[in-house]
């Protein structure tokens, strides 16, 4: 039990800002499995935000923001550098990997970056307050299906491309495993496939696990296949892109989905 949860809590000490003191060095062994699990913690605390929003504000604009702020400061900040960093080195019209590696490095923010970042916080500012406005069973269902599916998605990269360096977090984490992800993932699923279950029946359920499988299987393979592609493997780079990108992707889903069944 005691190995299980070091694992736990040192996967989760390299994914959040949460101050944790772990007893040993950190085990990265079961990474794959536990990364998921570590979704679930992002989702309470974006509806600790969306709580404290719709206290303060009510339904709307400022409640979905708050459920961004809170999420985005406790964990999701680490992975939104890793899509900026991606958006400039795919910015280049021309460049070898060398290049592109460089700009992955560089701690400057580059056109491509601050226009995409822009554009991807609107999307999902917007999604979500979309979904804060609706049906709030279908909200909740969202926020936590998403950091799950995109947390899916970063541990599924390691399984499409190999690390580009010898040194760097894609190379100390190590070969990731299918089996594990999957079985993190449909463990952290339950949750969210409970909301959706209360207003759409087992279908619904089944439904939403299996729509954020897919999603982070394709998120996953196009940002592991572009990277190797381009820069001749992943990074930790790649596994924060594959997080922003599909959890976009569910919350998008379910605002277009909120759209049609109204």
């Amino acid at each position: 039990m005691n190995k299980l949860l070091h694992g736990f809590l040192s996967a989760l000490s390299l994914v959040s800002r949460i101050p944790l003191r772990l007893k040993a060095e950190p085990d990265y062994k079961s990474f794959s499995l536990w990364m998921p699990l570590t979704g679930l913690l992002a989702a309470l605390a974006a509806g600790f935000g969306l709580w404290l929003g719709r206290l303060l504000f009510g339904p709307g604009l400022l409640c979905a923001l708050s459920a961004l702020f809170c999420q985005y400061m406790l964990f999701n900040l680490f992975h939104f550098d890793g899509l900026l960093d991606s958006a400039d080195a795919a910015g280049l019209a021309a460049g070898d990997a060398e290049k592109r590696r460089k700009v992955l490095k560089d701690p400057h923010l580059g056109s491509f970056a601050l226009f995409f970042g822009f554009v991807y916080l609107a999307a999902r500012l917007f999604a979500l307050e979309r979904l804060v406005s609706g049906h709030q069973v279908l909200l909740w269902g969202a926020v936590f299906l998403a950091p799950v599916t995109g947390r899916y998605a970063a541990a599924l990269v390691g399984i499409f491309a190999k690390p580009y360096a010898e040194t760097g977090l894609a190379a100390m984490l190590g070969q990731q495993s299918a089996v594990k992800a999957t079985v993190g993932y449909s463990a952290a699923a339950v949750l969210p496939a409970i909301f959706y279950g209360i207003q759409y029946g087992a279908i619904g359920a089944g439904a939403a696990i299996l729509s954020g499988g897919l999603l982070a299987l394709m998120t996953s393979a196009f940002v592991a296949l572009w990277y190797s592609k381009n820069l001749g493997g992943y990074s930790g780079d790649a596994m924060g892109a594959a997080v922003e990108l599909a959890e976009l992707l569910v919350l998008l889903l379910s605002s277009a989905f909120l759209r049609t069944s109204l």
